[in-house]
């Protein structure tokens, strides 16, 4: 492999890196289906807590086993690179600085990689809020409104649901706001959680976007996981999608368990 200064064919970009952690996504999304086909009988909630386990788990094994060494990679080029410094200029000289420089390039980016899909598998501090705050939180760290015109409507609940309830909620509209970016091509998109008169708590979220064929093969593992999921809860899920745009509406009980 030709690793020379003039060579940058084998190193990572960002479009690589994106594509990795896409398929860690569409891999954890076929784990939950292949559980929840194998143990059928297995409750919503249960399922949802040992996959928040496990990715805690690999979290902090992401972070002990690449993490902390890419970490003491980076600290050692950057003394390599004090080093060379305090020697007198030559050719030589100047083409290891040149791949010390790109090799420090390189553990920022791995690093930052590890500790961004560390921090996004480790249970986020959302769980720890109310389902209001967290919908909200989602909606401002996704920079939704700032790319088109959206409307909310998320309610304080009467009765908080539990946690299983709430972060199927969020996840849901996880992967619906991210269709909606990446997909969509909608100008305007609305978001609601509010609570029926049933108890139960309803998500409801729609855009005007080119919409999709439901009925296709290729719809979307994370819209099938979400109709799934909403079942294995005792609760249901509508999509709805055409030229005008998509509605999605998932209603959960509040007390799923």
């Amino acid at each position: 492999m030709d690793v020379g200064p003039g060579n940058n064919n084998h190193y990572p970009d960002n479009g690589a890196w994106a594509e990795m952690l896409a398929e860690v996504y569409e891999k954890n999304v076929r784990l939950n289906e292949l559980i929840s086909k194998r143990w059928p009988q297995r409750s919503g909630t249960a399922l949802l807590t040992e996959l928040e386990r496990e990715r805690s788990r690999i979290a902090r094994e992401l972070h002990a086993g690449a993490g902390q060494p890419l970490a003491g990679i980076k600290m050692h080029l950057e003394i390599l690179d004090q080093c060379t410094s305090a020697i007198p200029d030559s050719a030589s000289l100047n083409s290891a600085r040149a791949m010390i420089g790109r090799l420090q390039t390189l553990a920022e980016q791995a690093l930052s990689q590890v500790r961004a899909v560390s921090h996004r598998l480790h249970p986020p501090a959302w769980q720890e809020m109310t389902l209001d705050q967290a919908m909200e939180f989602l909606l401002e760290s996704s920079g939704l409104s700032r790319s088109l015109k959206l409307t909310r409507d998320i309610r304080p609940l009467a009765e908080e649901p539990s946690h299983g309830v709430k972060v199927q909620m969020y996840r849901c509209a996880q992967e619906c706001i991210s269709n909606i970016t990446r997909h969509s091509g909608a100008t305007e998109a609305s978001v609601s959680v509010v609570a029926d008169e049933d108890g139960h708590v309803v998500l409801t979220i729609a855009d005007n976007g080119r919409g999709f064929d439901t009925a296709a093969k290729n719809s979307g593992i994370g819209l099938k996981a979400i109709a799934e999921n909403a079942a294995s809860m005792c609760g249901s899920s509508r999509i709805s999608s055409g030229a005008n745009g998509t509605r999605i509406v998932v209603v959960l009980p509040c007390a799923a368990d």
